[in-house]
């Protein structure tokens, strides 16, 4: 028997040692948890699981975490003393200090491009707090694993990690905030002591994120008002702090959520109550359950934006939150309101968050829909498991009248088949069973959540598939070339202007066509901030905006090209600003001061102008930072060429560069036109005929193409057009060469 107990007690010391950071942490929270439960009446009981969690937290130090001198002999005291509130605060210390060390091995793993060690370290976290609707998210670990398969680098994959594991921590810190709250007013102490001790411990992890965007001062004044355990100072500590910057795309994405979860609450309230004022009584206490789920989503994604606003709309913050808190004493209250009074606050709350959000974050967002899609199936499932088929019915309804009315387009144009798969899903698919065949036929709990999460898994292909855009680099890529083009040739105008004022007497005249050049600059920025602020007010319209510019800018290119091609372009141009700069030069006095200078701004506000257009299309496919590092790249080589030609006089090749650029130019049309083609086919403007081949993603993230005929042939069509007016251009230049030499 003796070697049977060895053989066992290798076993177990092997399997612990076999255990991840994770499973460690987790059997040391759980012999904790267990013995603060037997503290108060089994002092022996909690006294052996203390000594359980202390051998986790060997195995953790094992694995390189370290913890507070002397921690396990404070918890064995407070079990003597038999302290809860000061054995909760202790257990709350120890774990929110192992999250924070876990976090820091993940960034330095992911830093170091350790993957491994990362996928190690990710799983001892702690998640958003979850409604009964909305599960945690996964970012990080998504993540992860698109940089294990190269779809990240290292930068972005630690971006998501952060924006994650950063926005979870500060959801719990105000979580716990909140607890300590009630418990203060409630005068439970043990509680209080726990919640003011996690609320310390994840602040402990936000610590680095508050200095930064604060400073040390901010900082030491934060860590001086958590020390005081009063969550009113922590509150005002953190106004207006969000550890994770939200991207453009996730600030529509819960300003989205926000307004559409907000206005289920009165639809589902409506199916659930009866009577009139005084008089309302509760007559389907399942829909009421979905009203207050609902409304808990909209809030968990108000949180979220709360602290980008508070700054400069603190009124209206307090009023939305009064207005929160209304709702939520509304359904649950004995007496509850009528369907139409608590319709009217949620729309009168609705229209307070309109005027509030920005534009930019009010624009739809087709993969917010999905996550209401998601929580609404979820209801379906629970009516279903309640018997009521009919309440069931009325969810699926709901979720696929959302879905037909926003992402459904979308998923026509980037993938038919998923958008097939899903419409088989909702109504009377065979294998799965789609959920209106279930319904119909009262098929049991466990076929119905089969289907479901049958649908939860085409959502989420889904939310990823409308969640790629132009790829970051083509737009950058496309920005710096439209820069350069359009800049080379103001620099090339430029410079045939003045050379005709190289002799000393005329170098004077060179000074007004630089003040028209400056003030063209100016005026191009001043178009821009124009042009962006009237695209903004018609933010809410969303891909019908981008599809309009950028139906400009196409037009605008082909003209280009095809002037460029036949020469009229350039002829015509330089003829005509010599022109002016001949009339500008037979004035004098501040006549020809003025000529000049509008001569000079006339050659460079026309390209300004141009290149304005070509770039809020290009932002509104992928970002103001995105296109930023374009302009930057194809400014920084228009100023080099410019010093080489007017400052060390070099000369260049001028046509072939030219020509270089308008190949170049064609491609960035080509990619536009896709684009343009994919936006159109969204909105509806255009119709989708699925190509019968799979087009691969990077094909339609770096060259905008498209599984649509529609798409392929338009530019194939653009790509056709501007290359044959080329070669027609080069068969009329040989003709009449021909002539030439036969006369």
């Amino acid at each position: 028997m003796r070697w049977i107990t060895t053989i066992m007690v290798v076993l177990g010391c092997w399997a612990l040692a076999q255990q991840s950071p994770a499973e460690a942490a987790e059997q040391l929270r759980a012999a904790l948890s267990q013995a603060a439960l037997e503290l108060n009446f089994d002092s022996a009981a909690a006294g052996s699981l203390l000594q359980e969690a202390e051998q986790a937290a060997l195995q953790l130090e094992k694995l390189g975490l370290r913890f507070e001198q002397n921690t396990f002999a404070q918890l064995k005291e407070q079990v003597v003393q038999k302290n809860p509130a000061g054995f909760a605060q202790l257990q709350a210390r120890l774990w929110t200090n192992l999250l924070a060390q876990s976090y820091q091995r993940l960034e330095e793993a992911l830093r170091a491009g350790n993957l491994e060690e990362a996928r190690n370290w990710i799983s001892l976290r702690e998640y958003r707090p979850a409604t009964p609707y909305a599960p945690p998210a996964y970012d990080a670990t998504l993540a992860l694993e698109e940089l294990a398969h190269n779809k990240l680098d290292v930068q972005e994959a630690l971006t998501a990690v952060q924006s994650d594991l950063l926005g979870a921590y500060q959801a719990r810190l105000a979580q716990a905030i909140e607890a300590a709250q009630q418990a203060q007013q409630q005068g439970y102490q043990v509680r209080l002591a726990e919640q003011i001790a996690l609320a310390q411990g994840y602040f402990a992890i936000l610590a680095d994120a508050y200095r930064q965007q604060r400073g040390e001062a901010a900082l030491a004044q934060a860590q001086q008002a958590f020390a005081t355990g009063q969550p009113a100072a922590m509150l005002k500590a953190l106004e207006g702090f969000q550890a994770a910057p939200l991207s453009p795309r996730e600030r529509a994405k819960r300003a989205n959520q926000t307004l559409r979860f907000l206005q289920l609450v009165p639809v589902e309230y409506r199916r659930g109550v009866r009577g009139t004022e005084g008089e309302v009584r509760v007559t389907n206490e399942l829909e009421i359950i979905e009203a207050r789920s609902f409304l808990r989503s909209a809030q968990s994604a108000w949180k979220v934006l709360e602290p980008l606003l508070i700054k400069d709309q603190q009124a209206q913050v307090n009023l939305v939150n009064q207005r929160f808190a209304w709702l939520e004493q509304a359904l649950y209250a004995h007496t509850p309101p009528t369907a139409d009074r608590l319709s009217d606050e949620v729309d009168a709350t609705v229209r307070l968050l309109s005027e509030m959000l920005p534009e930019s974050w009010r624009r739809a967002d087709p993969s917010g829909d999905l996550e209401v899609i998601r929580q609404q199936l979820r209801s379906l499932e629970n009516a279903v498991a309640a018997g009521r088929y009919d309440l069931a019915e009325t969810a699926r309804l709901d979720a696929y009248a959302m879905l037909e009315s926003g992402a459904e387009a979308r998923l026509r144009a980037f993938n038919p088949q998923l958008a097939l798969d899903l419409e088989s899903l909702f109504w009377n698919g065979v294998n799965p069973p789609g959920l209106a065949r279930l319904i119909r036929d009262k098929a049991s709990p466990l076929e119905v959540r089969s289907t479901r999460r049958a649908l939860e898994s085409k959502l989420s292909e889904a939310a990823r598939i409308l969640g790629r855009e132009t790829s970051p680099t083509t737009i950058g890529i496309n920005a710096a070339i439209i820069v350069f083009r359009e800049g080379l040739e103001a620099v090339l105008i430029i410079a045939a202007l003045l050379a005709s004022f190289r002799r000393p007497e005329n170098l004077h005249l060179r000074r007004p066509v630089w003040w028209g050049v400056g003030l063209a600059l100016v005026a191009s920025l001043l178009t821009w901030a124009a042009m962006w602020g009237t695209i903004q007010q018609f933010a809410r319209f969303g891909e019908r905006v981008e599809a309009v510019v950028s139906l400009l800018a196409i037009g605008v290119l082909l003209l280009i090209l095809n002037w460029f091609y036949h020469k009229v372009y350039w002829t015509d141009r330089l003829a005509d600003f010599h022109q002016h700069k001949q009339q500008a030069v037979q004035k004098t006095g501040w006549a020809a001061i003025l000529g000049l200078v509008a001569v000079g701004f006339e050659s460079i506000y026309r390209e300004g102008f141009e290149t304005v257009l070509f770039l809020q299309s290009l932002v509104l496919q992928g970002g103001f930072r995105d296109v930023l590092w374009g302009i930057l790249v194809g400014l920084s080589s228009v100023i080099l060429l410019g010093i080489a030609i007017f400052r060390f006089q070099i000369k260049l090749p001028q046509k072939k560069m030219l020509i270089f650029t308008g190949v170049l130019i064609l491609m960035v049309l080509v990619v536009m036109v896709g684009q343009t083609a994919h936006v159109m086919q969204v909105v509806g403007w255009l119709p989708i005929h699925a190509f019968p081949l799979e087009v691969p993603f990077w094909l339609s993230s770096w060259f905008g193409l498209y599984a649509t005929w529609e798409g392929i042939v338009l530019q194939a069509l653009s790509a056709g057009v501007v290359l044959g007016s080329y070669f027609w251009a080069e068969r009329i230049k040989r003709n009449h060469l021909g002539r030439l030499k036969t006369a």
